[in-house]
């Protein structure tokens, strides 16, 4: 999470994201996003790597993560 302290914008770990029933969280950049901590190697722009996320009612979701190019815009890529 991101907030406000004087002039300087700090980021926060948070361990979950409250998704309210029947809305929508989105996730990008300046508001809540994913970091990944502890690569093994820079991301390339163009890999693919799947992932999983965890919900408390609606269980696992499994989604292919597409590197981009920072301020690059593309739409959510579900598995199913």
């Amino acid at each position: 999470m991101m907030k406000m302290e004087g002039d300087v914008m700090r980021m926060r770990q948070v361990d979950a994201i409250e998704v309210p029933v029947g809305q929508t969280v989105e996730l990008k950049p300046g508001g809540y996003h994913l970091m990944f901590i502890g690569l093994k190697a820079p991301l390339k722009v163009g890999e693919r790597f799947p992932m999983t996320l965890k919900f408390e009612k609606a269980g696992e979701v499994k989604v292919e993560v597409v590197v981009q190019a920072p301020g690059a815009a593309a739409e959510p890529q579900h598995k199913h």
